[in-house]
């Protein structure tokens, strides 16, 4: 960090906390925040605090307005949920830009060469009781909104992105894991990865596969449709779930 008297930090350091701030957010693996933030939809802003001797920053969050009037769409067609997030301290963004300050501190990494100092956010400002600790949240429940939207498979759903090989080989090994067929399973699997690669996109698939991993969005009927084309291709290529 720097002395200076006006400043404490410069604009190396600036950019290292908002480098920082962006992995943290792509670390809650939240598929379709991180895909926002890699077409720079969701943007982020670190400037100097107002207090300089504190050391603190301002971390601004700047919103795409058509995902947070997607969400609140959501939550209007079921203003329980809404109220209920409310009362365990969550809610949407209520605009496109939302600020919060946050101290730092500074700690030093040293290795057999080298010693360089790094920053990080004091830990008393990222609970979900301090402004970034709920901007935090907000943002992340919004986006886990979203997921449930963009999950739907609808009946003219059809997919123009090719799957990476990874993500068939992926899809393959899953499904020899998770089904039996009467006939070759290798075929039959094959089978399945191309009939689903025909329908959904690898984002589609991810936020798929998101929800199926946490129960609570999976109980929300958000993978009803997807369940059903599940069932219809397991049905044609020949396919019973262990």
């Amino acid at each position: 960090m720097t002395s200076h008297a006006q400043t404490c930090l410069n604009e190396t350091e600036l950019n290292q906390l908002k480098v920082a701030e962006i992995a943290y957010l792509n670390t809650r693996n939240v598929p379709t925040m991180t895909h926002a933030l890699q077409d720079v939809l969701f943007k982020i802003q670190v400037t100097q605090g107002s207090d300089a001797s504190n050391c603190s920053v301002t971390i601004t969050y700047l919103l795409p307005e058509t995902d947070i009037a997607e969400a609140n769409k959501m939550f209007d067609t079921n203003p329980g949920k809404r109220i209920m997030l409310a009362g365990q301290g969550y809610q949407l963004p209520e605009s496109k830009q939302i600020s919060a300050d946050a101290k730092i501190k500074s700690f030093e990494v040293k290795t057999s060469e080298t010693k360089t100092t790094e920053l990080t956010i004091q830990h008393h400002d990222t609970l979900q009781s301090a402004p970034l600790g709920r901007n935090r949240a907000s943002v992340e429940l919004m986006y886990a909104t979203l997921a449930q939207s963009r999950a739907v498979v609808t009946p003219n759903t059809l997919n123009t992105q090719p799957w990476p090989t990874e993500l068939i080989e992926q899809q393959k090994a899953t499904c020899k894991a998770s089904y039996t067929s009467e006939s070759s399973i290798v075929e039959a699997c094959n089978c399945r990865v191309q009939s689903l690669s025909e329908r959904i996109n690898p984002r589609q698939l991810s936020y798929i596969q998101y929800l199926s991993s946490n129960p609570y969005s999976s109980a929300t009927g958000a993978l009803a449709s997807y369940n059903s084309l599940s069932e219809q291709i397991n049905f044609s290529c020949k396919l019973k779930r262990n």
